[in-house]
């Protein structure tokens, strides 16, 4: 066609339909009570930005724990990217989901919550509208996906001390004071009185070594932050490297024993005989009695069994 020319009003329609038809899907899940409500405030903004990007987006708020996770699993097959907005708790239902749809799919994170682990690790940002220009304009990230008792899990399995503050803690507390509720927690378990009843006696296996003995916590992750806290991770720690960090704390037998403890992880130098650490891309914890669990921040449930492993890069992630 020649400059001059004017095109057929039937190309026209062709090539309209056919940018239309070209439009990428996106399955948008997000929590509308996560944090302080960000995304709700936001949600205008982030689904304009995704829209003039490209995208064709259907909107899912959750209305129940899983929810997430059964939407994503239900209807993966139909998108080609999926996004969650909200917390930690939110970003399990979107890993799991995956997972369990069997769908080789992409996906985004908006983060909300209060101290958003997951997002520190990978440098999301924490500004919704920042976070949806990530995963417009980001690059894919291969991650790995840990496993607890054939359950997927984002970043963390853990048991113990601290364990119970990000779901025990108030969510007004959290929403107003932020990390510093969790810290505030953590710190009023760092009692002696406690020690009694978080303390249970586990052997814990891997492939090639064995410990048994009394302990107030432990944690398989894969993840640059827990709790907020950095200083508890390995350096050398990667998120799709296949191997799990692990770190498990004895139960103090006496009070220089419990400084020791705290100094230790206040300073972040764990080489101290009282906390064991380890990298593997699989460990069993049995311990003497059903202890509770959590999985990313949120309740996991009761058992004296844990069968821990990771699924090596197995979620394609948006990063900055």
């Amino acid at each position: 066609m020649k400059d001059n020319e004017v095109m057929p009003k039937s190309d026209v329609k062709y090539k309209k339909n056919n940018k239309r038809n070209n439009r990428r899907k996106m399955l948008f899940v997000y929590n509308p009570h996560s944090g302080r409500g960000e995304i709700g405030i936001a949600l205008s903004d982030i689904l304009w930005r995704f829209t003039v990007s490209g995208y064709d987006v259907t909107v899912h708020p959750t209305s129940a724990p899983r929810d997430g996770k059964d939407y994503i699993t239900d209807n993966a097959k139909d998108y080609d990217i999926i996004v969650s907005a909200g917390g930690d708790g939110m970003l399990h239902e979107l890993f799991s989901g995956i997972v369990a749809s069997g769908e080789d799919i992409t996906c985004g994170y908006i983060p909300s919550g209060t101290v958003n682990d997951f997002a520190t690790s990978l440098m999301i940002s924490k500004n919704p509208i920042d976070a949806a220009e990530i995963i417009v304009n980001g690059k894919i990230k291969l991650i790995d996906a840990g496993v607890f008792n054939g359950d997927i899990f984002s970043y963390v399995a853990a048991f113990g001390l601290f364990t119970g503050v990000s779901y025990s803690t108030d969510q007004n507390m959290k929403n107003a004071l932020g990390p510093l509720a969790y810290l505030i927690e953590a710190l009023k378990n760092m009692e002696p009185g406690n020690f009694l009843r978080s303390s249970v006696h586990a052997v814990i296996k891997t492939e090639d070594r064995e410990y048994e003995g009394a302990y107030i916590f432990g944690y398989a992750g894969n993840t640059l932050s827990v709790g907020g806290m950095t200083n508890i991770i390995p350096e050398d720690a990667q998120m799709n490297d296949g191997l799990l960090d692990c770190l498990f704390i004895k139960t103090p037998a006496s009070i220089i024993e419990l400084d020791r403890i705290r100094q230790a992880l206040m300073m972040g130098r764990l080489d101290i005989e009282e906390i064991i650490r380890f990298k593997t891309n699989s460990v069993e914890v049995l311990t003497d009695k059903p202890v509770a669990w959590t999985l990313d921040g949120e309740y996991g449930g009761k058992t004296d069994k844990a069968d821990i492993g990771i699924r090596n890069r197995v979620i394609k992630i948006t990063v900055p």
